[in-house]
């Protein structure tokens, strides 16, 4: 153990309950991220956590398993605020979408959460790509879309036709970590 990267890395982890990302070899899954309890030669538990910020029990791995570690990046630092705020994620704001008879029901239904800061749409385009963001134009052919990326960040703006939005999403748990996520990266940045 002395003398390695890893191991410090892991100590650290422990030590100041940091969290990581763990990858492992040959696991399409993804990766973990949490926070080490206690590791040896031979094994490391972490404590896990969703990617909403949730406590998901106790993993234990085997060291040789592991691929690579991500640390002290912008993805650890934004997952320590889901983990600390992850009880607001659960907090719906309400909203009554109402719908119409129309062909124009895309205009219909995002003109009611146009220039909302607190709720974002997800648009599915053609029936297959998929973008978040707030409304924050809207006319009778198109809509500007402020995108944002999984873990809050500003995409910039894109302009998209109506008739080409075939499904919308409004302020489901994935939105709404967004929009925490961009507020706490519109906070850090005034406070820097």
């Amino acid at each position: 153990m002395n003398g390695s990267i890893l191991f410090d890395i892991l100590k650290k982890s422990k030590e100041n309950k940091e969290i990581i990302g763990i990858w492992k070899y040959n696991d399409s899954e993804g990766f973990w991220s949490g926070y080490v309890r206690d590791y040896n030669e031979e094994l490391v538990t972490i404590q896990h956590f969703t990617k909403y910020g949730k406590a998901d029990g106790v993993i234990i791995e085997r060291i040789e398993n592991i691929k690579c570690i991500d640390f002290d990046d912008d993805y650890a630092e934004a997952m320590q605020c889901l983990i600390d705020y992850s009880a607001e994620l659960d907090k719906e704001t309400k909203i009554e979408v109402t719908l119409n008879d129309n062909e124009d029901w895309q205009l219909g239904i995002l003109k009611q959460v146009k220039g909302r800061k607190d709720i974002i749409a997800r648009l599915e385009i053609n029936g297959s790509d998929y973008f978040s963001g707030f409304i924050t134009k809207i006319s009778e052919t198109d809509l500007i879309l402020h995108c944002l990326g999984k873990m809050g960040e500003d995409e910039g703006a894109v302009i998209y036709r109506l008739e080409d939005i075939t499904s919308v999403r409004i302020n489901d748990i994935d939105n709404r970590k967004r929009v925490m996520l961009y507020n706490w990266r519109k906070a850090s940045l005034k406070s820097s």
